[in-house]
Order: structure tokens, then sequence, then C-alpha cells
């Protein structure tokens, strides 16, 4: 079963149903081009992990012993250069939140205070200005550049895939994920830095790691360095700057080297684990060095992060075995409120995808949105503190260090309440600080929230968080899943605390901190699928052992109960943005699918040897990818003799041509470019430029036997090579074609660094203008093409294929013909997405029935 490869969103694939004749494609001098208008490129390509050709085996074999420990070397320090740049950047977005944050409550204070006075209605106001007006910006900055919404995990995890996203790796959407999370959070939003930061950090790898500006004007501070200007080089250090951005987070760099591996990675080696966590620890050691000299205490670097949760008493982290039923129970409600929460999410994600991104004027409707949950999220924390919230006292064992983030704010004014600063308005506390604090108090204070107060809060943070995702602006998923979480678990704490359950709460008697860590992993885990690094960073971040085992089981049993519902965030995310994300392995029941089933054809292809103009036109008309390079597979000749068609297998004019044209197919890359002796330089390369190379051409001998005629789509094809559109556009851009009568090695030769100068933008076909006579000539692509690419057999069964491409991460896997070595077709990413595979198994089974 066959498809026809011209998919939407498959920009690797090949489905032009003609062959390109290298001469004259169409019989006239030109192929037929489609206008740019049906020309759709697809959003998403892939990376290339698969790199070889002469130039770059030229390259290898000019290294020295001496350079492979000079590129070694160089990779440890760039890995630590990223994690510093990734924890000063850390450290510069949280210093500036917290500005924000100290100025618009400054402000709130001026205008409305229980102790002076003031209107209830101007402190609304000027809240609402504030955030509305960080909103504005946050989401202003995201309309420019769109990729900079949400957290941007999703679309580290898809490029660590090998999915290309464009600007997805652009300084643009760095500056703008970094000024965007600081004003949404600084609006009062219930969005975290975190998830943002994972991004940042990643693109920072990818950045510093080339050792160029690819901004404009600013060519000369690129460095003379290409080592690591490939698509598999820059993967692992994005795969680096991205743990590093988790560790600069939460403090911990164990638990963020785990994260890359677990969630975001999906190629990983023994050396890649320490380069990550060295980068892990420059990345948390800059952040703790910078955050105690803001406190002029340089020497003082503790292991900390922005989500600092304070050292928690071992006293208050003691549990018994007969505990771990309530922290199983506990990962039980955590994992079905996971998965609650993901699916209001993703239907509140699909009516914003249906009625805001794809109508006239989206943009401005986006901004519109960001305003209206600015403006609903500000009016619920304020009115809910006011009404709704309850005055408590502070109880006499709380740690001093948290009793400057306690709120009075609406609390009553009945005797000396209001300005005794032993007493707190619940609600306000939490809500009105930033999330990180909220969390820390629900860890630490003991009796200071009220069980009407936590369901509240509960509610409405959760029902907020849900609308709040997905909106146009950068916006970070662990701190606010953390926050619902503990709410979840200080709310279970509560329960075992009421007055009419006295035994209840003896009987499992866990401090209410406690209670809140374990709502918090069990929460976070039913959202985003998590266990593995979930437990070491909230070990980390907590900085107790202790609670291994507890978040263990409690993010474990979450994990299975969510996925018994649902996919995770992050998988549902790239589900509805259509991303071509490869699994870790194949759907069940795929073995009755072979290669041939789901490979994509007829294929678009090039010759060794082909006219310039007919590879413009290729470029022009398509917008793949990668093209195969072939050769006509030779038939037996046959002769004509008196009416009858007789094979001659043994005649000696045969065996000679069989020999000649054997010899010219081959490929010698010790020596590419095949030198021609004099006596035989007439017809040998006359051979080798028409002949081997499949040239629509008629050669007649005298008794007029032998009889070549065009090649033509259905004449079979052996797979020679395979050539990216990339390298295609810089052999044109550079002109290194050469004349028809003139020999092959005549035509300029590139270096690796010459091929790969424009990395890792290589402009498109309509920026090259060639004149009338270069379009006439000749270039050969034999040195500059993939002539060992990965290839399959078409009776592979698919778990086979599945797990050859998404291990080896190729782009393209050539299908072929194991016995005459025919080109069968081409397996893409897009034809492997479980989708697609899944589509393919149900018109097989529905055939097969049939």
């Amino acid at each position: 079963m066959h498809k026809h490869s011209h998919v939407q969103g498959t920009s690797d694939v090949h489905s032009w149903d003609q062959s390109v004749d290298p001469y004259d494609p169409s019989g006239d001098g030109s192929r037929p081009v489609r206008s740019k208008k049906d020309l759709k490129p697809h959003e998403y390509d892939s990376l290339d992990y698969e790199m070889y050709n002469y130039p770059y085996q030229q390259m290898i074999r000019s290294y020295h012993k001496m350079t492979y420990c000079h590129i070694t070397l160089m990779r440890w320090f760039l890995v630590g250069v990223i994690g510093c740049f990734t924890g000063l950047v850390a450290f510069a977005v949280n210093y500036s939140m917290e500005k924000l944050l100290q100025l618009k409550l400054s402000q709130l204070n001026n205008v409305y205070n229980p102790l002076s006075g003031g209107s209830v209605a101007y402190g609304l106001l000027v809240l609402l200005g504030f955030n509305s007006l960080f909103a504005l910006i946050s989401a202003g900055l995201v309309v420019l550049e769109p990729v900079a919404s949400g957290s941007g995990v999703t679309e580290i995890k898809c490029y660590l895939n090998g999915v290309k996203i464009p600007h997805v790796m652009r300084v643009s959407a760095l500056l703008v994920k970094m000024f965007g999370v600081l004003f949404s959070v600084s609006a009062g939003l219930l969005v975290g830095q975190e998830g943002p930061l994972v991004y940042i950090g990643a693109v920072i790898g990818a950045g510093i790691s080339q050792l160029q500006s690819l901004v404009p004007g600013l060519k000369r501070l690129s460095i003379p360095y290409p080592y690591f200007r490939s698509d598999r080089e820059k993967r692992d250090f994005v795969s680096c700057g991205a743990a590093a951005g988790v560790a600069a987070a939460f403090g911990a760099p164990i638990g963020g080297t785990l994260f890359s591996l677990e969630e975001s990675s999906s190629f990983w080696n023994q050396s890649l684990s320490w380069r990550t966590l060295f980068c892990c620890f420059s990345a948390t050691f800059t952040f703790n060095f910078f955050m105690a000299g803001k406190e002029s205490l340089w020497l003082m670097v503790g292991n900390s992060g922005i989500v600092n949760f304070g050292q928690i008493d071992i006293k208050d982290a003691n549990w018994t075995p007969l505990n771990l039923l309530v922290f199983g129970a506990m990962g039980v409600g955590g994992g079905m409120l996971g998965a609650m929460f993901n699916c209001l999410n993703t239907r509140v994600v699909i009516h914003r995808m249906k009625y805001l991104q794809r109508r006239n004027g989206s943009k401005l409707w986006r901004i519109i949105e960001v305003l209206l949950v600015t403006m609903v999220t500000t009016v619920v924390i304020f009115s809910s503190g006011m009404i709704l919230g309850t005055c408590l006292p502070v109880n006499n064992g709380t740690n001093v260090l948290y009793t400057s983030n306690l709120n009075q704010l609406f609390c009553p004014a009945m005797g000396n309440i209001v300005s005794d600063p032993s007493y707190l308005n619940d609600i306000t506390t939490l809500f009105l600080n930033s999330q990180e604090v909220a969390v820390k108090l629900l860890f630490h204070l003991r009796h200071c929230f009220s069980l009407q107060s936590l369901g509240i809060m509960l509610i409405l943070s959760f029902l907020l968080v849900c609308w709040t995702l997905g909106s146009a602006i950068p916006s970070g998923l662990f701190i606010p899943c953390i926050f619902i979480g503990a709410l979840y678990g200080r709310f279970i704490s509560s329960i075992f605390e009421w007055d009419y359950l006295p035994k209840i709460g003896t009987f499992f008697s866990i401090s209410a901190g406690t209670y809140s860590v374990i709502g918090a992993a069990s929460f976070l885990s039913g959202v985003m699928r998590m266990t593995i690094s979930l437990t070491i960073i909230m070990i980390e971040a907590t900085r107790q052992i202790s609670y291994g085992i507890p978040i263990l089981i409690a993010v474990s049993i979450a994990k299975l109960v969510g996925d018994f519902f649902n996919k995770g965030i992050y998988e549902i995310q790239i589900n509805l943005k259509k991303t071509p994300f490869l699994e870790w392995e194949s759907p069940g029941q795929m073995e009755r699918l072979l290669a041939s089933d789901v490979m994509s054809s007829p294929l678009s292809y090039i010759h060794p040897i082909t006219r310039v103009k007919s590879i413009v036109a290729l470029l022009e008309s398509t917008t793949f990818s990668a093209f195969p390079v072939v050769t006509p597979i030779l038939e037996l000749p046959k002769v004509y003799d008196n009416n009858s068609i007789i094979p001659r297998l043994y005649d000696p004019r045969w065996q000679s041509l069989e020999r000649e044209v054997h010899q010219e197919h081959s490929i010698q890359y010790k020596d590419p470019r095949r030198h021609t002796s004099p006596q035989n330089e007439k017809t040998s390369l006359l051979a080798s430029a028409k002949h081997s190379y499949s040239l629509a051409f008629q050669k007649k001998q005298e008794d007029d036997i032998w009889s070549w005629v065009q090649v033509t789509s259905k004449k079979p094809m052996a797979l020679r090579g395979v050539i990216l559109r990339s390298q295609l556009i810089t052999l044109l851009k550079r002109k290194v074609f050469f004349y028809e009568a003139n020999q092959p090695e005549t035509q300029p030769r590139l270096t690796h660094d010459q091929m790969n100068a424009d990395y890792p933008r290589f402009g498109s076909i309509s920026d090259i203008h060639l004149n009338t006579a270069e379009r006439k000539m000749l270039l050969d692509v034999t040195l500059y093409m993939n002539p060992c690419p990965y290839t399959i057999s078409g009776l592979a069964p698919l778990p086979q294929v599945f797990n050859l491409f998404r291990t080896m991460g190729l782009r393209h896997l050539p299908v072929v013909d194991t016995t005459s070595g025919k080109l069968l077709g081409i397996i893409t990413r897009h034809d492997l997405c479980h989708e697609n595979l899944q589509h393919l198994f149900k018109t097989k089974n529905a055939d097969q029935a049939l």
C-alpha cells in the first residue's frame, strides 16, 4: 500500500511524480514550475544529524591527535560558559521581577492602607492599572515573536527530538522570552518563570556553542571555530542549556540533569551526562553567587535557586510506614486532579485556536484575551481576599524569616488586630505575594490557613491557571502547579486537623508542611508525568532527603493514574500543534505494517551530473528538503532478429558494454574524480558524463543493434546517495558547476567550512540569480552528497523501521529492494508519527477485511 507523499506538514517528503531529466526535463529547456502561491512551505522541518560527504571526510582526515583533545576541552569550557550565562540571566530576571513587584505593592499601599485609610476602589484600580500595563507589554512582545509564547519546554523538547521549529533558536525569541516572562509574572498572573528559564538556557546553549553572531551588522563577532556548527553538536549544547535552566530555577543541579535526560532530550550518552552536570553546577553557583552579592554576602554561596522552599525541620519531615498509605492516596488524588487539569486546559486551547488564532486580526484578539485574563485574575484575587479572606493569628513558633511576607490587608478593624503583625489575611497573604513565596509559606507556616480559604484558593487558582496557560504570554507551569499542589496537600492536612475528625488526625500525625510537599509533587506529576527528576528536584529544593521515598511513591502513583485518563500536558501541546514528534517506541500492534506501507512514493530525484537549470527548476517547484541521487538500473539489451526479440546474454559486445557501464556507475571516494588517459579521453569521458548518469540520448552502433532511450519515472532507479536542499543552494550560490564541453574536474571544489559557512540559515532558491549561460552548465553533486545513507528493505517490519529511525536520529530513510537495489521510496519522521501510523494501521485492517 503506497501512499502519495504530498502530505501537509511534511517538508522532508519527496512527492514530485516526474523524474528530473538532467539535460532537458520537459523537452523545451524548462520544467513546469508551480507558482509561489501554490507552494506551501511546511511549518516544521527536520534537523540533520547524519552528515557525511567528501568535504566532511577531508576535514576529519586533517585532524590530529591534539585536535581531538582541543575539541574536547573546548566542549567543557563552553558548557561552563553556558551555565554561567544561564545563571546570570536567571538572576537578572528574578531581581528585576522583585523590583517590579515591590513597586506595584508600594503604590497599592500608598492608595489603600487599613491604618491610614483610603478607598478600596482606588486600590483595585491601581492594581488593575499596573497589572494591565505589564500584561500588555508581555503580550505585545509575544505578538512580535509568537514562538516565545508559553513556557517553551515543548519547543525545546521537539527540537531535541529532531524537529526544526522556525525562529525557535533566534536571539529575538530569547529577548522576548526574557522580558515577556518578567512582565507576565509581575502582572500578577498565575504563571511562573521556571519553564521559560529552560527555554532561555537552551537558546543560550545554542548561541554560545556556535561562536558567531547571526545579528546583522555584527558578523565581525564571529570566531573562526567551525567544529560545533552542526545540528548534532548544537543538540548536545541545547540539552546542557535546558538542564542549566532547571538547575538555576530550583537550585537543583542533579535534578536539572535528570530533567534533561527524562523529559526533554531524545538522544543521550555518558559523556553528555557529565557535561550536563557540570553545566548545571555552573548555573547554580553563578545564580547563588549573585544572589548572595545582592545582600553583600559574596562568599555566602548556599544551595538555593529562584524556587527556594527553605530548610524544612527534620521533625516536620518525619513519617512512619503507615503514612505511606496517605501518600499513595494523595498520589491518586494528584493524578486525577492533573488529568482533569490537562483535560480542561486542552478544551480551552482548542477553543482559543478555533476562535482567536484563525480569525482576521488574530494578533489583536490575542492581546485582548491577555488583558481580559489579567483583569479577571486581578479582580478575583482582590475581591476574594476582601470578601472571603479569614484573619487568623500567626503561630508563635513561626520562623521570623516568613513574618515579613504576611499580609493583614482587609482584616476587620476590631481592636488592635489590623495593626498587630501577629495576624494575617490568609487569602491575600498567598495571592498578593509571589507564588514562590506563597509556596514557601504553605510549606512552613502552621495553623495559619483556614479550611474554607484553602478550598477557595484551590478552586480559583486551578481554574485561573487552566485559562491562563496557552495565552499569548511567556508562562511557566512549574510553580503554578506546585502552588496548586501545595494548596491541595494543605487542604488534606486541614481535613485531618478538623475538630470533627480528631481520631483520624491523631492516627495520621504528619506535619502540615509534609502534606504540602507531597501534594505539590503529586499534582505536578499528574500534570507533567515526571517521576525521577521531579523527586530529585523536590529533594534538592526542600533540602530534606527523608522525603525521597514518600515523594517517589506519590509521583509514581500520580503518573500511573494520570496516564489512565490522558497524556501529559507537554505531549498534549505537541499534538495540538501538529508537531512531528517521535515517541520512544512505536505504537502497539504495528508489526503488521511494513516499511513499504509507510514510505512516501513516487519520488523526486536528481542524477549525479545534472544541468543547472534542472536543479533550479526542481528547487523552485518543490519545498522538499532533500533529494535522492540515483542512476538507472541497467536492463538487458534486446536485438531484433527477423521479427523476434532475442536477449543476447552471451554476446561479447553486451559483456563489454556491461563491464563499462558498471565501472562508470561506481563511485570511488578514494579518488572521486576519475582521470582518463589521453587515448580514452574522448570515449570514456563522454560515457562518464552522459551514459552512466542517464542522460537522454541515443547511442547507435554500426549495426543499429544497441538503442538507448530516454529515462523516465517508470524506469527503476538505484540509490547512489542523498543530497540536501541546503547543499544544492550552497553549490548554486557559489557557482560550483562546469561547462558541458569541459571535464568534470574543472568544476570548483568546496571545503567543509565553505559548505557550512551559512549555517544554520542557508537562504532560499529565490535569493539566487543565474544568467542563461550559467543555467546551461552542469553540476556534479557526487562530492557533496551523502554516499552512504542508512537504508532499509521494503519488507522490514515497522518496529524495526521505527527503532532504526528513532535511535539513529535520521532525517530520511530510503527504502530499497534488496534483490534488485531499486529505490522504492523514502521514510521521514512525518510518516512515523503515531497519528499517521494508527491511521495506516486502521486503513490496512479495513482493506484486509474487504
